[in-house]
């Protein structure tokens, strides 16, 4: 890998957080956290995406880890998804907390493999 992946996967990152940083200003109230469960998502289809891409050889490595790797990771977040679980539980919303975990896997999955088969069918 050269610096120039490296460098572009930090950046990738930062950028990756900063959506998933924005996204939470689209639920104010913060009854459920659906930012959470869609920056999941979306970080999960654009990693679908880019295993398609570096599969099909669409992406070299570098560029598969600068997106993947930095945006996508960035993007995504298992910390956040861990704490909300945690608040969740302490306060005694088992059903909701069961509602996200379960829509959390079941979309993520679903969106990797869209983000997969899009760039398989398109390659």
């Amino acid at each position: 890998m050269t610096g120039w992946a490296y460098a572009a996967a930090i950046l990738g990152c930062g950028l990756g957080a900063c959506v998933r940083f924005s996204l939470g200003w689209l639920d104010r109230r913060r009854t459920f956290p659906w930012p959470t469960i869609l920056a999941n998502v979306l970080g999960a289809a654009l990693l679908g995406a880019v295993v398609a891409a570096g599969d099909d050889a669409l992406l070299s490595p570098g560029w598969a880890f600068a997106l993947g790797t930095g945006v996508a990771g960035g993007l995504s977040t298992f910390s956040s998804l861990a704490v909300d679980i945690v608040v969740m539980l302490k306060d005694r919303r088992h059903h909701a907390t069961a509602q996200y975990v379960l829509a959390t896997c079941v979309l993520g999955m679903g969106a990797a493999g869209a983000g997969f088969a899009v760039v398989t069918a398109l390659s």
